[in-house]
């Protein structure tokens, strides 16, 4: 027993981490990089597939939000108003490291609280009132002061 009504034999534990990641200015983008699976449609050739790239950028909030590890894919903040001399769009490669997600099912109240750990990046903007992903105390949360409701904009 942790507290009333709180058992804590086998528990999770969950950081984040803020980015401030202005290149050059304010002007960035994230951008999805996917490797995607195409199926070969010329029945004369052996091949029944190849893989190509698929670059999305995030118009959105929600349109930013990734689960790392479901398919093969490159995070990227860029400033597509800035190019190297080379013609490449400056920015930077996000590189993760080992991923875990929640095991509880996202109605599930502590889920509900702790929505912020349902994806693994969150791209938002900077507000100072926004400092908590799980809201100022996750454990009295009512789910209505997190990352998972902010970035709904």
């Amino acid at each position: 027993m942790l507290a009333d009504n709180t058992i804590g034999v086998y528990h999770d534990h969950f950081f984040t981490y803020y980015l401030d990641l202005d290149i050059d200015g304010e002007a960035n983008s994230f951008v999805k990089t996917n490797l995607e699976t195409v199926r070969v449609k010329d029945q004369t050739i052996p091949r029944k597939s190849y893989w190509t790239v698929v670059k999305e950028t995030a118009k959105t909030e929600a349109d930013a939000r990734v689960n790392i590890g479901l398919k093969p894919s490159e995070l990227l903040v860029v400033n597509p108003n800035k190019k190297t001399k080379q013609g490449n769009q400056i920015g930077y490669r996000l590189l993760p490291g080992p991923i875990v997600h929640p095991l509880l099912l996202t109605d599930d109240y502590p889920q509900i609280r702790g929505a912020f750990t349902n994806y693994n990046v969150w791209v938002t903007p900077y507000n100072k009132t926004e400092k908590w992903a799980g809201g100022l105390y996750v454990d009295h949360s009512r789910g209505d002061d997190t990352l998972a409701v902010w970035s709904l904009r």
